[in-house]
């Protein structure tokens, strides 16, 4: 398991506010001070688009693992690798100094989650994942209420709130700072 950053997934099915959530916790974590990073698995299928006939992609097509362009402050990196794993990605964010990483999707990984759930038909997600700790949807959720947070999608606050209290815990954990 990654170490030294607190990481934080969301899932859910597609189409079920994953990318909208995971944008207004990154917003809510930097208006906070909190420096965020973000990985989002491509679960369609194939390889993420890229831009063609650029300086960066033709080094990549002549055999670059890694090809990266910078300007005006923007890094941007693409690393060829055919086997990559979440822990992998992470050990290269580790190296960015960044405070929090907010990952979305890879449902099976092991990290604190949040669940989204459009409408009942997607409960089941519950079943097969581990580490939920907080689970949005449009009907209460009964099983394990005392371990999992429930929120409405109409109770962003609540849930906002939660969420940075969530995050200044852990960073004082990942400080080895205690409550007093």
């Amino acid at each position: 398991m990654f170490k030294g950053v607190p990481v934080i997934q969301v899932v859910g099915y597609k189409n079920s506010g994953k990318t909208s959530l995971v944008c207004r916790m990154i917003e809510w974590a930097t208006s906070s001070g909190v420096s965020v990073s973000s990985c989002k698995h491509h679960g369609h299928g194939g390889t993420p688009d890229v831009v063609e006939d650029t300086d960066s992609t033709f080094h990549q097509k002549s055999g670059a693992e890694i090809s990266g362009v910078e300007g005006d402050g923007m890094l941007q990196l693409s690393i060829s690798k055919p086997d990559w794993q979440l822990d992998d990605i992470l050990a290269i964010y580790s190296y960015m100094k960044t405070e929090l990483v907010i990952v979305e999707g890879y449902k099976r990984e092991r990290y604190p989650k949040i669940v989204l759930l459009r409408d009942q038909s997607d409960h089941g997600l519950l079943g097969e994942i581990e580490n939920v700790m907080a689970v949005i949807a449009p009907f209460v959720i009964e099983e394990q209420k005392e371990k999992i947070a429930y929120f409405s999608p109409d109770g962003m606050k609540e849930f906002e709130e939660w969420y940075l209290s969530w995050v200044q815990s852990s960073l004082k954990k990942e400080r080895g700072v205690e409550d007093a």
